[in-house]
């Protein structure tokens, strides 16, 4: 076999190998690279479990009132239910405890349906009550082979996988991104789900939507033909390098 040919041969598996390692490095490869909608399944609602701390806000047309009904919210010491945050805690029953209202049973109930409760048990007391419910301790751990692992606070009541990937500054380039496991705790049992990114199926698993301590642990894949995120990076230009002094060698002879 002459030199130009396996020269050119050679250049050839690099630009491929090079390919076919860009390919591994990306999301949804199912999903076309055309503008275009797809339907999903109805978004999760975010329900409350045993350890969530809720800060419920409620206002009347009595500022007196109002301030009796949200003692977190005066800075008073020794708020009942208060801790690292300002709200009700949920004990080990599913209950929390509030002026007036006394104990209310919210163990796996949206933050909407607890307003409706509390509105109406209020009510039997006071009138024209108006009840906000958010959930204060919404956090999500990413461990394993992204950028930045750690714990997270997430300000809404709804995260995406997606969206905690990116607080950890996404994946590493040596991680397997269709082996994701996220651990989930509901009803004080645990559950296993393993992800994978290159499958557009994904966005419509459960598991997609994050709830309250979801722990996502990205496995490192052996990447045994780009060993280091550094030789991913510099990839292009060890292909172009190549290239060019291939085509010089070439066109010497």
């Amino acid at each position: 076999m002459g030199f130009k040919l396996r020269a050119t041969l050679f250049v050839l598996w690099v630009i491929f190998a090079g390919c076919a390692g860009a390919r591994k490095l990306t999301y949804f490869n199912d999903i076309a690279a055309t503008a275009g909608t797809d339907s999903l399944n109805r978004l999760p609602q975010m329900r409350v479990q045993r350890g969530d701390v809720l800060q419920i806000t409620i206002t009347t047309f009595d500022k007196d009132v109002s301030l009796l009904l949200n003692p977190y919210q005066s800075g008073a010491p020794g708020t009942p239910g208060s801790g690292l945050e300002q709200g009700y805690l949920v004990d080990s029953a599913g209950y929390i405890t509030l002026p007036l209202a006394g104990k209310i049973n919210v163990l796996d109930k949206t933050t909407a349906a607890i307003n409706d409760q509390v509105a109406q048990e209020l009510g039997k007391t006071v009138k024209n009550v108006f009840v906000s419910t958010r959930l204060v301790n919404f956090r999500i751990s990413v461990l394993g082979d992204v950028a930045h692992p750690g714990s997270f606070r997430i300000g809404a009541e709804r995260a995406s996988l997606l969206d905690a990937l990116s607080m950890a500054g996404d994946l590493n380039v040596t991680a397997k991104r269709d082996d994701i496991m996220i651990i989930r705790e509901v009803n004080g049992v645990k559950q296993y789900a393993t992800i994978n990114l290159n499958d557009s199926r994904t966005l419509s698993s459960p598991y997609y939507y994050l709830a309250n301590n979801d722990v996502i642990y990205v496995k490192p894949g052996s990447n045994r033909l780009f060993p280091s995120s550094k030789t991913v990076q510099l990839l292009p230009a060890i292909i172009g390098v190549i290239s060019l002094l291939t085509t010089v060698v070439i066109l010497s002879k």
